[in-house]
């Protein structure tokens, strides 16, 4: 690790002094992310501190490792009906896309799936990725002007494999195992002005990792089933299987209990989820001492997984026998997070501008809309997109979800 802390800092200070743009040579998702955002003291690439690029890093690191992936459960649920001595559907609907339904898949029933998604990350404190700066200008007219820009582009390609299995006619089992790619783009670029002396320079960094996610296993129990309301209890267990170091996992261990509820209205499925997921300190800060020096911020002293409130409610409903669509609001408060903010000090003799770390809880909140479509047989075709609802934490962009589902 020192090594290649010592060759990074090295190709910033070399990039430091060119005066023209260059490429930096192939580096690794987080060699390219620490790379283009941090700006060494005295140094003049990248846009943020050690210690903001480091609180942007842990959230970023947080944020692309735990981006909630589709339900583990099967679009087909299954009863035993004791008058029949059969097996029948549970419900009409084949269920939603990002939340899980209380019903269970039915003793010796097996549900495979795959999945694609497809998420880039937009901005932070409404300040747009690829334009971050930190900066100090002196007066008007001729005036002095010490200017650093990150521009950054990160990309998170995950296949996710998943396969559900009744143990029992009310106990699943459950295993998701996430794989694909992350790619960090972008350049660090400094401006100097004093006088009628003008410096810059520019280093382009290009960073990817292929690797293993963090596996997800999950046991839902069955605990009531009515006419009115259906409720169930889950507990996951996120195994530290992905590289931090890849973009690809946490480091750590975590667990989620959750409360699975729904009902059904004739064609309309109505569920939440509720739970609470454990494992981590989350960011610890030293002293806040930002107002101490210009671009002063709190040190991060350490970063693990944030213990986690989650929720999800929506609606899953059959639109025919062959269609079912649905749509989710999905909610994440992270405690012992942080919070990035845009200052800027404009219209001030000295105008400062730069990233404010603030630590704190971070309420993260996505939309999912999709359908699920019967392609023959026991076959589903899949298709979703995530969308922010608000503006907190690292602000990802649209992301599209396409996978299949087979039932056996």
């Amino acid at each position: 690790m020192a090594t290649r802390s010592g060759v990074l800092m090295i190709g910033i200070l070399l990039a430091a002094t060119g005066a023209s743009a260059q490429s930096a040579s192939a580096l690794s998702a987080s060699q390219a992310l620490k790379a283009i955002l941090f700006r060494p003291e005295g140094g003049r690439t990248g846009a943020l501190s050690e210690n903001s690029s480091a609180a942007l890093y842990g959230l970023l690191l947080g944020e692309t490792t735990t981006f909630p992936t589709g339900t583990s459960a099967g679009g087909f649920t299954w009863t035993f009906d004791d008058t029949l001595r059969v097996p029948i559907r549970r419900s009409r609907s084949f269920g939603p896309m990002f939340a899980e339904r209380p019903f269970t898949t039915g003793k010796g029933k097996l549900n495979v799936g795959t999945a694609f998604q497809h998420t880039t990350f937009a901005s932070v404190g409404g300040r747009k990725l690829t334009d971050l700066e930190s900066s100090v200008t002196y007066g008007n007219g001729n005036a002095e002007i010490y200017r650093s820009n990150s521009s950054l582009e990160v990309q998170i390609d995950r296949t996710i494999v998943s396969a559900t299995y009744g143990l029992r006619e009310r106990v699943d089992f459950a295993a998701l195992v996430p794989f694909g790619s992350a790619r960090v783009s972008g350049f660090a670029a400094n401006y100097q002005r004093e006088g009628n002396v003008v410096t810059t320079g520019r280093t382009d960094y290009d960073g990817s990792s292929f690797g293993l996610g963090d596996i997800l296993l999950r046991t839902k129990v069955a605990l009531m089933a009515s006419d009115g309301f259906d409720a169930a209890a889950a507990v996951d267990i996120r195994l530290p299987t992905g590289d931090p170091d890849k973009l690809m996992g946490t480091g750590f261990t975590q667990a989620r209990v959750m409360f699975i509820g729904g009902t059904v209205i004739g064609s309309v499925n109505p569920h939440v989820n509720v739970g609470y997921t454990f494992g981590g300190e989350g960011m610890v800060f030293g002293a806040d001492n930002r107002w101490a020096g210009s671009f002063g911020d709190p040190e991060l002293l350490r970063r693990q997984p944030s213990e986690e409130f989650n929720y999800t409610a929506g609606v899953d409903i059959a639109a025919t026998s062959r269609v079912t669509i649905a749509g989710d609001v999905i909610g994440r408060v992270v405690r012992n997070s942080a919070t990035m903010d845009h200052h800027d000090d404009e219209g001030a003799p000295v105008r400062q501008i730069f990233l404010v770390v603030t630590p704190g809880t971070v309420h993260l909140l996505l939309g999912a809309a999709g359908a699920k479509v019967s392609v023959g047989g026991s076959w589903l075709l899949t298709g979703t997109v995530l969308f922010p609802l608000n503006d907190n934490g690292i602000k990802p962009g649209v992301s599209p979800v396409i996978g299949f589902e087979r039932a056996f």
